[in-house]
Order: C-alpha cells, then structure tokens, then sequence
C-alpha cells in the first residue's frame, strides 16, 4: 500500500487570504522606503524654504513674500501627499507580517533606504547650489540705503551717503573704508570704475554737490579732489554727472564739460555750452564720452568727444520733435541712448547711432510690452536691467500682468534677435558672450546665464541663502558672484554677499 500523500490545495478563500497577506506585506516594503523617500524630500524642501525664502514664500493674503526656493513648489505638495500614502501603506504591511515588533523593526529599518533617492529627487529637481562665500557683516544703522557700488580688480565696494567701504572679493575681509570728507554728503558717483579709480561728488547737506574726488580702490586712498562749479542749491544726488574711463574723469556742470586725467586730476580739456544752454548728462567708456546738451525751445543734442582730447567727434539732434524730452545715455561706445517724450508725445525709446553720429535704430520702450530700460536701484550710480553688448540691447521685457522675458534687439537695425522666458530678472551683468541674470521668479529663481547668440538659457545655480534680491546688483569676478544690495534690513541680510557656482 502506497504511503505517498499528494499535496493538498488550500481552500480558495485560504489562498485568497495568504495572497492578500503578501501583497500587504509587499506593499508595507515599498511604503516603507516610499516613506523614507518622501520624507527626505519634504525635510529637504522645507529646510531649503527656511534657508533661502527665510520662511515664507510665494503669495499670501494678497502679500508677495518672494520666489519659493526652486523645485519645492510642487515638490512639498506631493512629498507631503506621499507620506500620507505610503504611511497608510506601512501600517498595513505591518499588522500583516504576524508579528507587531518584527514588522516595525522592519520598517525602522527599511525607511532609511529611501533617503539617499529622497536626496537624489530633491537635488535633481532643486539644482546645483551656489556656494555661500562670505557676507558684509550689515550696515549701522540698517535701514542706510546704499547709493551705488563698483567691483575692480580684487575690491568690491558699496558706497552710502556718509563713506564707501572695500572688500576683498576673495575672502571678505575688509580693506578700507573712506568717509566722505568735510562730513560732506555723497551726491554723485561714477556708473563704473576705470583703471582701479573710482569717482565721488559730494557736497555739505544744504551746500551745492561742488567737490569732485578720486578713490583708488585697491588703497581707499583719495587721489585727487577738485571743486567744480556747481550747478544746483543742494547737494542732491544725481546719476550721470561724473564718469569715468580709460585715464580721463570726465565731470559734467551746468555750463562746463571737464575732462581731467584720471589720476591726478589735472585738467586735459574743456567743452562750454553755448549762452542759456547746459550739459544734461555724462556717460564715458573706451575712448569716448557721450553727452546730452539741452537749450531753450530746441531740440536735445547729443554729442560724442574725443575722451583724451575733447574734441567732438560728431554731434546731432536727438531724433524727436519733443523739445522737452529727457535724453539720457545707456552706453557711450557704442552711442545708445534712453529717450523718454513727454506727455503728449507718449512713450519714449532707444535710439542708437553709428561711429558718425548717424541715427541706425529706434527701439520702442512700448509697444505691445514694456522694455525694462529704468535705473532701478542706487541713486547716484544706479544699477539697471539691461546690457549693451556685441551690437545688441538686452534687457528684460513683459506685458503688464503678465510673464517677464529677456529680448535682445540689434542695435544697427532695431530687429528683434531673440527672446527667453525668464520670469523677473533681479539683476543682470554682461561678459563677453553672454549675460548673467539674477532671476527672482517664482518658478525658476537662482543664476542663469543666458548666450548672446540665440538667448539659450542655462540654468547655474540657485542661491541657498535667505538674503533678498530685490534692489541689487550684479557682478562676476575671478569664479565668483557678487551681489550689492542696495538695503538690507531684513533679518540674515547682508549689504554685500559673495558666492562661487559649483564646479561641472
């Protein structure tokens, strides 16, 4: 008699049961390391909240609190629903494994396999960051704004009303700082510094802005002052009465163009309005300094001269009919200028002009969107949100309510080049090739670059720190970025902070 037995097959229900058993248990797993995963991406995202947005971000009861760090727009939402999920999923695994301590022992163990793709999700949808360098310690008192600032050589520079202070822009140490003379008022600076020279007005609270100074940057040392005619009651600050540029100082006064040499201060040449007419601005680079005359009932001249000589290279009427228009450089050389028409004539434009002084392009400041072509920031050197480089004017441009772009117009016809969306442009610095940009959007803040020659964007890095964007400028020097803020009176910022993008 045979005493082999057949293996018997578990009822249906009983199969059903050991089925669902091991499906629970497999499900509790994969939420166990679901879990794990989610949670590294929500610590992530909130931790990246606190250190970059301070806290708060996006809109809020009609508040804009700023741009939520990138990525973590959606990725708190769904990290936050996934562990909802997978939690569920893990209890139900482990009242399924038969054992209370074996099934939490399991999951105590499996939840840590999910935090390296936690980080790996985070990091992939966030980006490379930007490497926190050194921070100015802040202003005293914290609420005085910043009126312009220059980056030359290894020295970065912020400038207020009572003095200007330099940093190294490797390390952050301080270098120097240079009070304004006499307890004078700062009222004037030039845009950019020359050849480690950087130039200063200043004049006594109810005293007109009269003294011009030289500052070598890498000393802080003064080089030169020199009193100038003045031209107001007050020592109000002004943009684009002083300039500089290679050797020369170039300082404009109601009635009087000087161009003194850069070092010294001697005087090289000097231009005169005609009777009842007067300088109305100065730009300086290259070999050339660009400068606007205004007389009574007559249309603006703009005028090009010879930066070591004085001689004028060409001169022509702005190309209105507005004779109360406000013309005012955005480049020297080439010759690009800002023209605002008023009221009645509407809005204004860019205009461009050859090495003759022929007129070659007209840009509308608005039609259909508006071009960003205001200072923004910094009141005697203001910062602003375009760049004349290799024959184009970039700047950002965006219909009211609607979406922020960078477009680049050519400056020999005025053709459209290209446009990127970028959301709003904070700030924006030029290299040769291609243009940084500060993006303070809500979707895609951080440094970006963008190419000159197709408007390609390549995002770099985000910033991890909670300092505020808004109001700054913009520089690039030796592997790092620069940003001056013009306040910082939030808590954690700082008037000047440094950064290094990471390497690859």
């Amino acid at each position: 008699m045979s005493t082999d037995r057949k293996p018997q097959a578990l009822p249906p229900e009983s199969a059903r049961r050991s089925a669902r058993r091991i499906a629970l248990i497999v499900a509790g797993v994969i939420g166990a390391i679901l879990l794990g995963t989610a949670l590294t991406v929500l610590v992530e995202s909130f931790r990246a909240l606190n250190v970059e947005a301070g806290g708060p971000c996006g809109m809020s009861r009609r508040e804009w609190h700023g741009p939520c760090p990138r990525g973590t727009a959606w990725m708190r939402p769904v990290s936050a629903i996934a562990v909802f999920v997978s939690f569920v999923a893990v209890v139900f695994g482990v009242f399924r494994v038969g054992s209370l301590r074996l099934g939490c022992l399991g999951t105590v163990l499996l939840i840590p396999v999910g935090i390296l793709p936690g980080l790996a999700v985070f990091h992939r949808s966030h980006g490379r960051t930007l490497t926190p360098l050194w921070h100015a310690p802040p202003d005293r008192p914290i609420t005085a704004e910043g009126l312009g600032g220059w980056v030359s050589g290894t020295t970065v520079v912020r400038a207020r009303f009572d003095r200007l202070v330099g940093y190294d822009v490797a390390t952050g140490v301080h270098r120097w700082t240079y009070p304004v003379p006499g307890g004078d008022l700062l009222c004037a600076m030039s845009r950019a510094a020359a050849g480690d020279v950087g130039l200063i007005g200043h004049g006594a609270g109810a005293q007109p802005c009269s003294r011009v100074t030289a500052i070598d940057l890498d000393t802080g040392r003064a080089l030169w002052e020199r009193r100038v005619p003045a031209d107001s009651s007050s020592s109000a600050i002004n943009a684009d009465v002083l300039a500089a540029t290679d050797g020369t100082a170039a300082v404009r006064t109601s009635g009087l163009l000087l161009g003194l040499r850069l070092r010294d201060g001697a005087l090289i040449w000097q231009d005169r309005a005609a009777d009842s007419c007067r300088f109305a601005t100065v730009a300086a680079s290259g070999d050339q300094v660009l400068t606007t005359v205004s007389c009574p009932g007559a249309l603006p001249e703009i005028r090009a001269v010879d930066a070591g000589t004085g001689r004028t290279r060409w001169h022509t009427e702005a190309p209105i009919q507005d004779v109360l228009a406000d013309v005012r450089p955005l480049s020297a050389d080439p010759a690009v200028v800002l023209i605002r028409n008023s009221g009645k004539w509407g809005f204004g434009f860019v205009a461009s002009f050859d090495e003759s002084g022929r007129p070659q392009a007209t840009i509308p400041v608005e039609d259909g969107e508006l071009l960003d072509v205001s200072d923004r920031a910094f009141r005697a050197a203001p910062a602003r949100g375009l760049v004349v480089q290799d024959g184009l004017l970039v700047t950002a441009a965006y219909v009211p309510g609607g979406p922020y772009r960078l477009v680049a117009y050519g400056l020999a016809d005025g053709r459209l080049r290209w446009s990127a969306k970028t959301g709003y442009v904070a700030a924006i610095q030029a290299e040769p090739g291609r243009v940084h940009i500060l993006n303070n959007s809500f979707w895609a803040p951080g440094l970006w670059t963008v190419s000159l020659r197709d408007g390609r964007l390549t995002f770099v890095a985000a910033l991890r720190t909670r300092r505020s964007f808004n109001g700054a400028a913009l520089y690039s020097a030796g592997g790092r970025y620069i940003v001056v803020a013009e306040r910082a009176v939030t808590p954690g910022s700082s008037p000047i902070s440094a950064f290094r993008a990471p390497p690859g």
